[in-house]
């Protein structure tokens, strides 16, 4: 669970913490990992490390013991909001590109970097749309829908990195 758990689905909202995440601190290269929970709920906040943040923008309602129609129903409203934000940051910083972790998914024992990890360990398995709004080229974005399994609920997160996201093999 995340700590937007409890808020619906707001454009602007999300924008808003996409530009906050992007104008903010970034730890410098050599910090370690650290996972930022709600001291009240324990809910994930945000993970920090060496050049990247990564945080929530909006969290879907449990799946658990959802059926057809409902449970397509959620896939698709999370499927529309992540399109609502990255056609919104394409409009602002031109077309994105889609980086994939098949690989990483393919070949669970491969070395990863930490952001990488990082990702997989929230249960952000979805492609990357991936800018670089920084004019100096120095920060880039992601904006990423995962979900672990059929009966976790949707998470949208952004992924803020200083410097390029590192290339993935693309698997046959």
């Amino acid at each position: 669970m995340t700590a937007v758990r409890d808020l619906s689905f707001d454009a602007s909202r999300v924008l808003e913490a996409v530009t906050a995440l992007l104008t903010g601190p970034v730890p410098p290269a050599g910090s370690p990992t650290v996972i930022d929970s709600d001291p009240h709920t324990g809910e994930w906040v945000a993970t920090r490390a060496a050049g990247f943040v990564l945080a929530p923008l909006w969290e879907g309602r449990d799946l658990t013991g959802l059926r057809d129609p409902e449970w397509t129903e959620q896939l698709e409203a999370g499927d529309r909001h992540l399109a609502t934000v990255t056609g919104r940051l394409d409009e602002q910083w031109g077309p994105h590109r889609v980086l994939t972790v098949d690989h990483l998914i393919r070949n669970p024992q491969a070395d990863r970097p930490p952001l990488y990890d990082a990702l997989l360990r929230q249960d952000l398995y979805g492609d990357l749309h991936v800018w670089a709004p920084d004019q100096a080229g120095d920060r880039h974005l992601a904006v990423v829908l995962g979900h672990s399994d059929g009966d976790q609920p949707l998470t949208l997160a952004a992924l803020v990195t200083v410097g390029p996201l590192p290339e993935l093999p693309v698997d046959p």
